[in-house]
Parts: structure tokens; C-alpha cells; sequence
């Protein structure tokens, strides 16, 4: 007989769907099984690395364990057109208005910093947090899982050509920023506000 510590590790922990898919669950902030009943299928399918096959496994998983994706509702975001800007700042306000998380000043805070960094850059909600573009193309999204930092995901291609001592990994398309709090802040606002400017014109 299975330790209870043991069946319960096995009941949150992911299928087997290969390691591209596996590492975007990771880098969206993902950890365990019964997560993935906060979001859409749909917003999943948006993770880079996360084919249909393995949507496929996740689903059955999920039915099996009697769960399943968030249900699409019509007040959910709509998809976003390739190549068009997309500004939903009203959805963001409401978002952080009613956001618990017990760094929501923090998130503010550099929510606003990469606001005032170009006049063209937009949000939108996005892996159930607050993400920018521009013109477009994704730059930067919040991961909200984590409650002991701010943790911030480029994922945007080209952010492997942006060289800055505030990023971190060496994923093939993505990188890492992390604040601990309102004084680490001020001391990377610099290199936050370089980081996308840099990338921005990787994009133009």
C-alpha cells in the first residue's frame, strides 16, 4: 500500500507529454495538475511547446480524475489576431483591482514601469496575469503562481539576443526576471526599462 503523501503527489502531479510541453507548464508557473482547471484550454494551447497531443493527454488526465479545463465564457478575453495590438487596460485595472496576491503593490508598481516604457505597448490578461505587446507581439507576462516574488516571463523570441544582467535562463525563446520586493524594484528599474526597450527594437 502507497504511502497518503505518495497518492497524493501522484494525483497533482503531470502525465507523461513530452519535455517541450513539460517545461512550458514549468515556465508558465504550473506545478500541479489541479492548476490547470483555472484556465482555458484554449489559453493553454497558447504556451510555446504545448502541441495538440499533449492538450489531448492533459484533457483525458483531467476527465480521468474527474476535472477539466477552465469552461470558455463569453466575458472571457477574446483571442488576439496576429499583428494587431491588443489593449485591454479596463480588463487589467478590474483584474489587479480584485487581485489577491501578497505582493499586488509590487505587481503594480512594475506593471507601471513597463507601461511607461513606450506609449505603444499594450496589456491584456493573459495566463490568468497581467501581459504586454507591441504592435502585437508578446514582450513580457507576470507569473502570479509565485507569491514570494514578482516573477516575470520575456517570452518573446528575441529576448535571447537581449544581453542584460536583470535576465536570467537560457530557454531557447524566453528569459527570466525576478524582483523580491518594492526596494529590489527601484534598484532593476534601469534594466527592466533598457530590457524592453532593447527587445522593441529587435521588433521594429
Amino acid at each position: 500500500m502507497k504511502p497518503k503523501n505518495q497518492e497524493q503527489q501522484e494525483a497533482s502531479s503531470f502525465p507523461k507529454i513530452g519535455s517541450p510541453a513539460t517545461r512550458a507548464l514549468e515556465e508558465a508557473g504550473y506545478s500541479r495538475l489541479e492548476q490547470l482547471t483555472k484556465i482555458s484550454e484554449a489559453e493553454l494551447g497558447q504556451l510555446h511547446g504545448m502541441g495538440p497531443k499533449a492538450l489531448g493527454i492533459l484533457r483525458e488526465t483531467l476527465k480521468e480524475k474527474g476535472l477539466s479545463f477552465k469552461a470558455v465564457s463569453a466575458t472571457d478575453t477574446p483571442k488576439k489576431k496576429k499583428g494587431s495590438p491588443v489593449s485591454r487596460t479596463d480588463k487589467v485595472d478590474e483584474f489587479i483591482e480584485n487581485l489577491s496576491h501578497p505582493l499586488k503593490a509590487e505587481v503594480e508598481a512594475v506593471r507601471s514601469i513597463i507601461k511607461g516604457v513606450n506609449k505603444n505597448i499594450n496589456e491584456e490578461i493573459k495566463w490568468r496575469a497581467p501581459s504586454f505587446n507591441y504592435k502585437g507581439e508578446y514582450l513580457v507576462t507576470f507569473n502570479l503562481w509565485e507569491e514570494k516574488r514578482i516573477h516575470l516571463v520575456f517570452h518573446n523570441p528575441q529576448i535571447s539576443k537581449v544581453k542584460s544582467k536583470l535576465l536570467e535562463g537560457d530557454y531557447k525563446d524566453r528569459r527570466m526576471a525576478y524582483f523580491a520586493d518594492m526596494k529590489d524594484i527601484k534598484a532593476k528599474k534601469f534594466l527592466l526599462e533598457k530590457a524592453l526597450k532593447d527587445l522593441i527594437k529587435l521588433q521594429e
